[in-house]
């Protein structure tokens, strides 16, 4: 029975610590289901459908594309994070997947805009298989981020390498809150408690 225990307890611990490092919470995702191109702005080729928007054959210098959130206006203000970076879920093919971008996220009508920067070399942690962070650019105050992000209705995406890449989006994301993982290290405690009391008991 205390070998049962243990093993539980390791796997319990393992599950909690593996979630720690990477798990994320999706904002939206650029399926077919959820986003709408809007075609008479964009300027890339594209196809969309359930994984995502797909380039083909490849993205090029200023190509951009821009659409509206099927499900919003969306509320992202309860993430701290964002004020500082956000995670796009980019999958690269190509012989050079360099690629820098641009995010913009619009509000209602168009009327505030805040922007990321990133690249698809991964600049910091990736949260996630393909996730790669994308920082706000300055001169945003904190009025400006809180305002955009509880009503975010649209974005867009302008590439700012080469056509060297084809390029599949799939979604953007947040990491956890900081009191997430505070959470899951109390939990991890408590376990490891349980587990001395069992073995003296």
């Amino acid at each position: 029975m205390k070998t049962i225990t243990s093993g539980i307890l390791a796997l319990t611990l393992t599950l909690s610590l593996a979630k720690a490092s990477s798990d994320y919470i999706d904002l939206a995702d650029f399926g077919s289901g959820s986003y709408t191109v809007l075609t008479e702005v964009t300027t890339a080729s594209y196809a969309q459908s359930e994984l995502g928007l797909t380039f083909s054959p490849s993205v090029a210098l200023g190509d951009t594309l821009v659409g509206t959130y099927n499900s919003g206006p969306l509320d992202w203000s309860s993430y701290a994070d964002l004020a500082n970076t956000i995670f796009v879920k980019v999958v690269f093919t190509g012989a050079n997947p360099s690629s820098p971008m641009v995010l913009d996220i619009y509000n209602t009508g168009g009327a505030a805009v805040l922007q990321y920067q990133g690249t698809s070399v991964p600049i910091g942690e990736v949260i996630g298989a393909n996730y790669l962070p994308f920082t706000l650019n300055a001169g945003y105050s904190p009025l400006q981020i809180a305002g955009v992000l509880s009503d975010v209705v649209a974005s867009q995406i302008t590439w700012g390498g080469s056509g060297t890449a084809g390029v599949r989006v799939e979604g953007v994301a947040t990491v956890p809150e900081p009191s997430t993982y505070a959470l899951l290290g109390l939990a991890g405690l408590a376990l490891a408690g349980y587990a001395v009391r069992r073995r003296r008991a």
